[in-house]
This record gives C-alpha cells, structure tokens and sequence, in this order.
C-alpha cells in the first residue's frame, strides 16, 4: 500500500474487504450523483445563456467538463462493484475516483468565477445550485473527512469571493450565507466522519475476530483459505513458485491434552516461521498449514525437513506428555492462470488449480502418517 499515497485518513489501512465492502457503498450513488451534476449544470447554463454577454462556447465547455467528469466519476465507481478485484486495482481506482471528483468539484468551483454575473436572481439561483452541489460531496466521507471538506471548499468559496467585489450590501450578504454555509457543512459532517471510522474499526474487530483461531490466535482457516487464493494469484502473475506444508500431531491424546500440544506447537510455528510473506495457521483441529511464497520443490522438502528435526529435538511438552513429533505433507508448484488477468477473476476457473496443490499436500500428509509418523513426504504436482 505504501505506492498509493492518498490521504484518506484510516481507510487504506483497512483490509480489502472491509475497503471493498465501503467502496461499493459509495458506487451505490455513483448514478445519483451523475444526474445531479449534468442536470444542475444544464440548468445553470440554460439560465445563464439568457443573460449576455457570456458565449455559447464558454458555456459548452464548461457543461462538457462537468458531464465528462461526472460520467468518468460514475464510471470508476462502477468497478467498486466487482466482487473480485485485486488490492493494487482497488487502491489505484480509488485514488483516481478521489482525483475526478475533486476535479468535479472545483470545476463547479469555478463556474462562480467564470459564469459569474451580477444579476442578483441568477446569482441566488447559481449560489443554491453549488450549495446543492456541495452536499454531493459528502458521499467521499466514506473515504476521508478532509478530502470530503475540500471538495465542499471547492465549490462555494470561489462564488463567496467573487460576492465581495460589488459594493452593493447584497453581494456581501449572499457571501456570507456561503461561508456560512461552508463551515457549517464541513463542521457538521466531522461527528459523522468519526462515526463511519468508528463502523470501520468495529467492522475491523469483527472480521479479526473471524479471521482468527480462538484456542492459538494463529489464522484459522477461513483466513488461510482468502490469502491461499490472493497468493497464487500473485505467484502466477510474477511467474514465482508457491509451496504448501500441512503438519499434524503423531501422539493421540485426549481433549484437554490435545488443546495443550496444540498451543505448545502453535506457538513454536509462530515463532519458528517468520520469513516475510510466510504464514502459519490453523487448518482444523489436529493440523497446521504454512503458506510459503517463492519457495521451490527443492527448498520446501529442505524446510519442512528442518522444522519436523527442531520440533522433535526442541522436546515441546505438553499434558501428560514428554515430547511430541509431527508428520509434514509439503507440495510444491508454479501458479498458472487460463487466461490474462486484469482486475476480475474466473472463480471457476482460479479455484481449480489452487486446489490441486492443497490436495496434494494433504496427499503427502496422510502417506507420512500411514508410515507411522515423523517423517516429512513430498508429493508433486502436475501444472
């Protein structure tokens, strides 16, 4: 993340789903919010052109930004909606809806410069258009409150500005009722920016809680199963081998016993796999799986062979028990996709071979145990 520097407060250090989840929020107005601009737009422009000396041509220019930009706004938004799409495209078009939409906003910004008329019933009516307007903005709460507070800034205070050259008490007054109304909004819209980012951290919490065993606050599955997915997806972009080992306990205890040497074993996996991008966690309730990115056939037999001699010489105890022993399945493969990849993904057709190298090192697992046990087995798998 660190590539994508936006600032938008907490939001990017959410986890794609959380980020995912809050960006499809925010396309769920992108169509409001085109209509509501080329609509407000056309209508200032056809009240405008009533009043000369403006041309036809600075009117059609500034209505043909507004419609791009709020089309492409619309656009962008739309892919929040994709329910796969990597991390780097998720952050990429967000900081491009966050860059058109302030340029949106300023473009309305300036039409208080460039369509600015002394005509106090256009003025009233072009100064109720870019409060509307400015309430557009507060959808980008989602994502930042200062990001949210400029694009409100953008729209009125340029018109505000403009008010205070006639002399006419008018003019001020129209001015002040829009830095009123700028503070107002801006200020008023914290309490709610601090409650999203109080929903986010909760929605955090929660998916922490999910994502994570209760017995060794390792990994459980369902997380193993979300970043086993996003890995090989990586790997076989970057053309980089992947590997998996699946360990299990030899020694059959009973239930409170088990949970002990479960913890024992989880905390010495914990401290003894610590490679960057490497992950331990908990498969169900007897076996671990370790995620090992850039590793090759070679190197996991090599790595799977040294863990199975520490645990064993390390002598963990546990309960009633002096030492115990595991059992490795490891597999090894090259990642490889049916089709170019873009943002969006074929879960049919990206499950499939993931699940080749799972199943062939539960494969491996299970051979090691029927030879009674202590021993790492290699199974290979067919790209």
């Amino acid at each position: 993340m660190g590539k994508h520097k936006l600032s938008t407060d907490n939001f990017l250090v959410l986890p794609t789903a959380v980020m995912h989840e809050q960006l499809a929020c925010l396309a769920s107005y992108g169509a409001v919010l085109f209509w509501l601009h080329t609509l407000a737009a056309l209508f200032l422009c056809l009240l405008i052109w009533a009043y000369p000396p403006f041309s036809a041509g600075l009117l059609v220019a500034w209505l043909g930004g507004i419609v791009i930009l709020a089309a492409s706004c619309w656009w962008t938004s739309s892919h929040f909606q994709i329910d796969k799409i990597s991390e780097d495209s998720l952050l990429s078009r967000t900081q491009r809806y966050v860059l058109l939409s302030t340029l949106l906003h300023a473009l309305w910004g300036a039409s208080g410069i460039l369509l600015f008329t002394q005509q106090l019933a256009v003025l009233a009516v072009h100064s109720a258009l870019l409060l509307l307007i400015s309430l557009g903005a507060l959808p980008i709460l989602l994502l930042s409150w200062p990001i949210a507070s400029v694009q409100i800034a953008a729209v009125l205070l340029p018109m505000a500005l403009m008010l205070l050259w006639p002399s006419e008490a008018i003019f001020r007054l129209l001015s002040l009722v829009l830095v009123a109304a700028a503070l107002v909004a801006v200020l008023a819209s914290r309490p709610l920016a601090q409650l999203m980012s109080n929903f986010q951290q909760a929605q955090l919490k929660l998916l922490e809680q999910m994502n994570t065993d209760s017995l060794t606050q390792l990994p459980n599955r369902r997380q193993f199963e979300q970043l086993f997915k996003l890995e090989w997806r990586r790997s076989a972009r970057t053309r980089e081998p992947l590997a998996l080992l699946m360990l299990s306990i030899d020694q059959a205890t009973d239930t409170q016993a088990s949970e002990q040497c479960v913890i024992a074993l989880a905390s010495y996996l914990k401290s003894a796999v610590q490679r960057a991008g490497d992950l331990v966690a908990r498969y169900d309730e007897q076996r671990f799986i370790v995620l090992l990115p850039m590793t090759n056939p070679e190197e996991v037999a090599q790595l799977a062979e040294k863990l199975r001699k520490a645990i064993e010489y390390k002598q963990l105890t546990c309960a009633q028990l002096n030492s115990l022993t595991v059992s490795i399945g490891a597999a090894s493969c090259q990642p490889q996709v049916t089709r170019e990849q873009t943002y969006l993904e074929n879960d049919q057709q990206d499950v499939a071979y993931p699940a080749l190298l799972l199943k062939a090192c539960e494969y491996a697992l299970r051979q090691a145990n029927q030879r009674g046990g202590n021993q790492v087995m290699i199974e290979p798998v067919a790209n």
